[in-house]
């Protein structure tokens, strides 16, 4: 009986172990200040930030036992490993992206967190879409549809899709996706993780048109890329600079230098990507040297191979992704925590 006694009251002592709250007010806030700096910051000095954090958050579970400090620490996890996926992606190393934003996702079903459950597939759907796995980008972005909340996760998610439809040349499913993703803008600003927080969380109208502008440079229609690249640079210039994303907006310069070489309009080319190619190569994205590497192809096509200008424009855009992943350079590995 005395033993029974004992242990009962070490287990209570033992359970009531919580996390003081200014802690937890300070992870959140740093976890809010993460999502906007990631806009800005070179991935290589995000990623060592983010990680700090992400151990930090784990060091106070290990703390606690009190359910709901749990679930907001789970959240803040998820949240962390999400924009880790985000940054281990930029940094070139889509598997350990993958990873992260498997992580996410589970966080997110731990604690039944719709909002960051999509928020994560739609970060895995990204993946696949990069690594060239349109079908099953389709696939996870339909079934992350079905229980996605409206508004901007839903938006995030058939943006992504209309971009997977677009590499498989199935032209009015994108224009459907693109118009629905549209009609839940038109629903946002509720959602208190994705809206709430903003930054890498958020998805407005420039977002939506870069995408719409990567789909018809998939889909090879010059004209309408063009147009929905410069509308998504016109919505870019009318953030503030500390908020606006700037690999994104470098990507929408890249796919109008696409669009305007499937239009065989060379010069223009060079200008819209000229900001691109003088980027410091810490701030050079894997979307990015991706980006490029489409566009060198379409510069050494048949048609403008007797083009000096064509020919100057592909040397150039070659030295940047050869810059970007110069030889013999190790795959940026997450670290592990301690």
């Amino acid at each position: 009986m005395t033993e029974a006694g004992r242990r009962s009251v070490e287990h209570a002592v033992d359970a009531a172990n919580t996390v003081d709250p200014s802690a937890l007010e300070h992870l959140r806030a740093a976890a809010e200040r993460a999502a906007h700096a990631y806009l800005t910051t070179p991935p290589p000095v995000m990623l060592r930030e983010l990680v700090r954090l992400r151990d930090t958050v784990y060091d106070q579970l290990d703390r606690t036992h009190k359910p709901r400090q749990q679930a907001e620490l789970y959240l803040l996890a998820g949240q962390v490993c999400g924009l880790l996926s985000s940054v281990s992606f930029d940094l070139g190393n889509p598997a350990v992206a993958e990873d992260q934003a498997r992580a996410a996702h589970i966080y997110g079903s731990l604690i039944d967190h719709p909002s960051l459950g999509a928020w994560a597939l739609t970060l895995l759907s990204n993946m696949h879409l990069w690594s060239d796995r349109p079908k099953q980008t389709i696939v996870l972005a339909s079934q992350a549809l079905e229980s996605a909340p409206i508004g901007t996760a839903r938006a995030r998610l058939y943006s992504v899709r209309s971009r997977a439809l677009a590499l498989l040349g199935a032209t009015a499913e994108v224009l459907a996706d693109l118009s629905a993703a549209s009609d839940e803008l038109d629903r946002a600003g509720q959602d208190a993780f994705m809206d709430g927080i903003g930054g890498e969380m958020g998805f407005g109208r420039a977002r939506l048109a870069l995408c719409a502008g990567a789909a018809y440079v998939a889909l090879g229609d010059g004209h309408q890329a063009e147009r929905e690249t410069l509308s998504a640079l016109r919505l870019f210039a009318t953030q503030p600079p500390n908020e606006r994303w700037q690999a994104g907006e470098l990507a929408c310069r890249a796919d109008l230098a696409i669009a305007h070489t499937l239009r065989v309009q060379v010069g223009d080319a060079a200008g819209a990507v000229e900001p691109v190619l003088e980027l410091p190569a810490a701030h050079r994205t894997e979307a990015l040297v991706l980006r490029l590497t489409k566009l060198s192809r379409l510069l050494g096509q048949r048609r403008l191979r007797h083009s000096v200008e064509a020919s100057r424009l592909r040397e150039s855009v070659t030295e940047f992704v050869n810059l970007a992943r110069p030889s013999g350079q190790p795959t940026p590995v997450l670290p592990r925590r301690s």
